[in-house]
């Protein structure tokens, strides 16, 4: 794993895209280095504070996207 200190890491940590192994890692890590922790919880709370995307796609979005799948679903097949 890369260095812990960085912030790809401790962002990786918070969309839970981290392995289990780099998540106890930098959890451990955490607990001993008060610098770590607080970039953490900095970044945290710019993560609350972003807006919640909300994806309502319109009907011919949608219609699109199924017509697509099947003819590509078809071609595979075929």
């Amino acid at each position: 794993m890369e260095k812990i200190s960085t912030n790809n890491n401790l962002i990786q940590l918070l969309y839970q895209e981290s392995t289990l192994r780099e998540e106890i890692t930098i959890k451990r890590t955490m607990a001993n280095d008060y610098d770590l922790r607080a970039e953490y919880e900095m970044l945290n709370q710019a993560k609350q504070r972003l807006p919640k995307a909300l994806f309502n796609p319109s009907d011919s979005a949608l219609e699109n996207i199924l017509n697509y799948s099947r003819k590509t679903a078809h071609e595979h097949y075929c």
